[in-house]
């Protein structure tokens, strides 16, 4: 949960489908502290079926105020903060955001196939200082009800 009780983040919640585009019900849910995702590795050996596709979800808590820029390397990762695209096709550049608030966030890899030879997925930021690095887990939370609710 995202509250002044939680000094440190505990990670995003990480949905696994079997499907492309998040189809179905996922076949693994579990906390993952950052977003630095190896294909290869990070899939529990006990499960047969590889994910197709991932969502993780939860809150992002800056610790400076000011412009960030979102970061993956792979070019189809959509990453939304506060519902608003801030990278993947047709993303803004970067967005202002104020120390110690949270925002909502959510990355999606829609088809795993999208690593492709990189077979790994980061989560990374431009700091306003310039800084650019993976997002680390003290400033990723779980989601709660509000974080992830869609609105029709």
């Amino acid at each position: 949960m995202c509250t002044s009780a939680n000094v440190a983040g505990v990670g995003l919640r990480g949905e696994y489908y079997a499907s492309e585009r998040w189809g179905g019900r996922p076949l693994l849910t579990r906390t993952d502290g950052e977003i630095d995702f190896d294909a290869s590795f990070d899939w529990p050996a006990a499960e047969r079926r590889r994910p197709l596709s991932v969502r993780w979800t939860g809150w992002i808590k800056p610790p400076l105020t000011g412009r960030y820029r979102f970061h993956t390397n792979v070019p189809s990762a959509r990453i939304l903060v506060s519902r608003q695209l801030v990278a993947g096709a047709d993303a803004q550049d970067d967005i202002e955001m104020a120390a110690g608030r949270f925002y909502p966030i959510t990355v999606e890899l829609s088809t795993v196939e999208d690593l492709g030879s990189a077979a790994r997925l980061r989560l990374e930021w431009t700091a306003p200082h310039g800084a650019r690095f993976v997002v680390p887990r003290a400033l990723l939370y779980m989601p709660t009800d509000e974080a992830t609710t869609t609105r029709t």
